[in-house]
């Protein structure tokens, strides 16, 4: 089985490495390729702000990768980037992105948007997200297509999840439940634990079942005919950590699967594989010991 996962490193400066690329073969523990990024940033927010790199889309011939505001065309080969494009206007803190219906689909969330771009990266569609703010939650009423620059940088919501299964399009945001693009009806609910609700990433849906990474919460939940069941995410004791409290372990981004395995992203930077048989972590692969590297993309390569 072969990964490619994307990073962000905190607190890192201008002009720094500030994330990367690691293609990695998860049965042999072996990290493949490593592309440290260090391209500009505009933000200067230690935390992460517009650092790093972001979602990721395996295609067939090619793979892309959003950093913050904008997408890297990288050989399905070779990695090697092969087309660019940056442009603040339509890309305002990029999180996922992924391809549906012969198209790359992105979040631009500091926008409260998804854009819609061809395979060359020619914008099509710009659409703002409407909702409103509830005490414990947020809720999407519905979309509508804007010229970008009548676009507003609120990140109300943080639309931080974007996936494709079957036939339909569907996102979430940092507090919310599964909603249908096209249609803008909820597919499924968010969970909570307890009554708990948790800031969320990487809400998907496949054949058997949706799986949601429930961040602040540190857990795994996977959801079934409407039940819902819950799988604490374990830490890592091989963390070298930061004084200045601006990253965590155990901050848990990016999520994939392969037949019968998930695989999880976390801080300090590492995969964690789930055994859906087992309902239990099976494994974990540790990428980066420092707790300001943190997962964030994560697709699956090879099963």
């Amino acid at each position: 089985m072969k990964v490619i996962c994307s990073t962000v490193i905190r607190a890192a400066e201008q002009g720094s490495v500030h994330g990367g690329l690691y293609v990695i073969d998860v049965d042999n523990d072996e990290v493949i390729k490593h592309i440290p990024y260090a391209g500009e940033f505009d933000n200067e927010n230690v935390r992460g702000g517009e650092r790093g790199l972001r979602g990721i889309a395996v295609l067939e011939d090619k793979i892309v990768v959003a950093d913050s505001s904008g997408l890297l065309e990288l050989d399905r080969n070779t990695y090697e980037i092969t087309n660019q494009k940056q442009d603040r206007g339509f890309f305002k803190s990029v999180h996922e992105i992924c391809y549906f219906d012969n198209h790359i689909w992105v979040t631009s969330t500091g926008y409260d948007a998804i854009v819609k771009l061809d395979s060359d990266f020619n914008i099509v569609e710009f659409w703002e997200i409407l909702g409103e703010s509830k005490e414990d939650h947020k809720i999407f009423t519905g979309k509508r297509q804007i010229d970008p620059k009548d676009a507003v940088p609120d990140d109300k919501y943080h639309i931080n999840s974007i996936s494709a299964f079957s036939d339909r399009l569907v996102f979430s945001a940092l507090i919310t439940s599964l909603y249908d693009f096209e249609t803008m009806k909820t597919i499924e609910p968010m969970p909570s634990i307890d009554g708990v609700k948790s800031f969320q990433h990487n809400f998907y849906e496949y054949n058997d079942c949706t799986m949601i990474n429930m961040t602040s919460l540190k857990h795994l939940g996977i959801i079934e005919d409407g039940q819902s069941s819950f799988y604490p995410i374990p830490a890592t004791h091989n963390a070298k950590f930061s004084v200045d409290k601006i990253a965590e372990n155990n901050w848990n981004r990016g999520l994939t699967r392969g037949g019968n395995y998930a695989i999880i992203g976390s801080s300090p930077a590492r995969l964690l594989m789930f055994d859906m048989t087992k309902r239990e972590f099976v494994k974990q692969l540790q990428i980066e010991e420092d707790i300001k590297h943190c997962v964030h993309g994560l697709e699956m390569l090879e099963v």
